[in-house]
């Protein structure tokens, strides 16, 4: 079976239930519909992105973030924005459509140097590597680079969750972390094996309703 480029996002899914991640992502026997959480997000990350690469002014229901982003967007430095990572297997920049890991970044910020990473959150506050896999995708890119520094803005509770990391010291880390997990999904692939991983996700949250573990939401 064909194991397509990864991403963070299809990492969490695998590793949040191999059963759903298959039916949903691989065989596509059931489709996740969008939810009006994810449609505003959408909505949040255009209007972020018109204002960074047009100055156009937030829309109304998001002008409370408009000084934010004006703050991202005097920031000195070179600036990309919906910034597309590939990487092969060989850990160096590639085609995005023969990549082994991709992964796209709300915001990068370039400064001599240091490179910042942004990404905007409208959901709720939650513990995630993601950005630390988008640091290891910059310092493929950029080689020179010395610091790397991640900000997770969470828009709903006007909260910032921020980290640096010393390029050189702290990529191997982050590939030490992520390999292992990454062999486990491909795995998977290689082997055809996706069993269930229950979880409160079971009582009616999942799409997947033909799964022994399903149960209709109370």
């Amino acid at each position: 079976m064909t194991n397509p480029a990864w991403t963070y996002s299809r990492l969490d899914k695998f590793e949040t239930c191999p059963k759903q991640f298959y039916e949903t992502k691989v065989a596509m026997n059931y489709v996740e519909p969008p939810t009006e959480a994810t449609l505003w997000g959408e909505r949040v990350h255009s209007a972020f992105e018109a204002l960074l690469l047009h100055g156009t002014p937030m829309p109304e229901g998001m002008t409370q973030w408009q000084g934010l982003a004006s703050k991202f967007a005097a920031l000195p430095g070179k600036k990309f924005v919906e910034h597309k990572f590939a990487l092969a297997h060989s850990l160096q920049p590639t085609e995005w459509k023969t990549a082994w890991s991709r992964g796209i970044a709300d915001l990068v910020v370039k400064y001599k140097t240091t490179v910042l990473i942004v990404d905007w959150k409208t959901g709720k506050k939650k513990p995630t590597e993601q950005l630390d896999l988008y640091a290891a995708y910059a310092k493929a890119y950029w080689p020179d680079i010395q610091t790397i520094k991640t900000s997770f803005v969470w828009l709903r509770e006007k909260k910032f969750t921020n980290n640096t990391i010393a390029a050189d010291s702290g990529v191997p880390i982050i590939w030490q972390e992520f390999m292992p997990r990454v062999r486990r999904m491909e795995r998977a692939y290689q082997e055809n094996k996706w069993p269930a991983k229950p979880s409160g996700l079971c009582n009616g949250w999942c799409p997947v309703k033909s799964c022994a573990y399903y149960k209709e939401k109370k």
